[in-house]
């Protein structure tokens, strides 16, 4: 063999010696767990527990929850999306739920140059008010018009309740007493949620929370669908107040109330015919801290006594329209 030809295989040998021990040196251990080449590690990948465990995950557990996301627009939206990875849930307890809505909303929602409008977008600053977004939507049926569906109640459910109730709230819900609420035609919906409200202690009044406490789920959902099947009162004129007054103040209401005081969204209560001393009385609660809620808190600090009677003075004289309650099966 010519002697040039033996040097240049030698060289070559070299060189090929030369880069496999510095890619010994120089490659990370993690390379093919980590790296952009994964051919060596597709087993390790695959028996990886995965992190995601989709929607599907969730229905044993939250098939109410589940069935009124898929109904709406969140749909494609998945649980995780939100609440966080489910891996090791239920183990690990409860996942968490958002706090900070402004800015988890906005990565969809706020209005930006170029983004798709697939989906409502909006000023998150101005339009929030620093209130949370989920003071104002369902994030399971974010859409205010969207009716908020629930499983449907076993029947006869709350029959057993229904008497304990009707001393405050009337035989056919409409108290005769002006300081406690009429429930006759109020959507199903609000009444399910202020009763859970009131049974998990996010609410608490002095007569209603052990009445409460003690009730199914079943029959918190038997006793809303009852009184919103019932026909509403007709109107009658508040003796005090100035219900000329009080519709000037009640623009500021309309976004959620109605107009008219009949909520355009069924996860917020009606305010229409309803007893003017209870308006009062609930609004004064609201500015004392009493009870909790971050948009009423606020409207209601703004709120003078003379503004909080003349508010009841124009709702109570409002016409209460039917409400046409919506069900869903499980």
């Amino acid at each position: 063999m010519p002697k040039h030809i033996a040097r240049l295989i030698v060289l070559i040998v070299g060189f090929g010696a030369v880069a496999l021990v510095a890619k010994s040196l120089l490659t990370a251990d993690t390379f093919y767990e980590f790296g952009h080449y994964r051919g060596d590690s597709v087993i390790q990948v695959a028996a990886l527990e995965p992190v995601f465990q989709t929607s599907g995950y969730c229905e044993s557990c939250h098939a109410e929850r589940l069935a009124q996301w898929s109904a709406h627009s969140h749909r494609t939206v998945t649980c995780e999306v939100c609440h966080g990875p489910a891996r090791g849930h239920p183990a690990s307890g409860k996942l968490p739920i958002p706090q900070d809505t402004a800015r988890l909303c906005g990565a969809c929602h706020e209005v930006t140059a170029g983004r798709p409008r697939s989906h409502p977008q909006v000023d998150i600053v101005p339009h929030t008010i620093g209130e949370s977004c989920i003071t104002c939507h369902n994030p399971h049926a974010p859409k205010i018009r969207a009716v908020v569906a629930f499983a449907a109640a076993e029947p006869g459910a709350a029959s057993r309740r229904i008497a304990s109730c009707d001393g405050c709230h009337g035989a056919r819900g409409v108290s005769g007493n002006d300081l406690w609420p009429s429930l006759a035609g109020q959507h199903a919906a609000y009444l399910t949620r202020i009763l859970g409200a009131y049974k998990s202690g996010d609410q608490r009044d002095v007569l209603m929370t052990p009445i409460v406490k003690d009730l199914s789920d079943a029959e918190v959902r038997d006793l809303a669908m009852h009184y919103a099947r019932l026909a509403c009162a007709a109107p009658a004129k508040a003796k005090v107040g100035d219900a000329v007054a009080g519709k000037s103040l009640a623009k500021n209401c309309a976004a959620c109330h109605g107009v008219t005081g009949i909520a355009p969204n069924p996860a917020w209560p009606s305010l229409a015919a309803q007893k003017p001393g209870y308006i009062v009385h609930a609004l004064k609660a609201f500015r004392a801290g009493l009870r909790t809620d971050p948009m009423m808190a606020g409207v209601a600090r703004g709120l003078s006594d003379t503004d909080m009677v003349n508010l009841a003075a124009f709702y109570s004289e409002q016409a209460c329209a039917p409400i046409k309650q919506a069900r869903s099966t499980p």
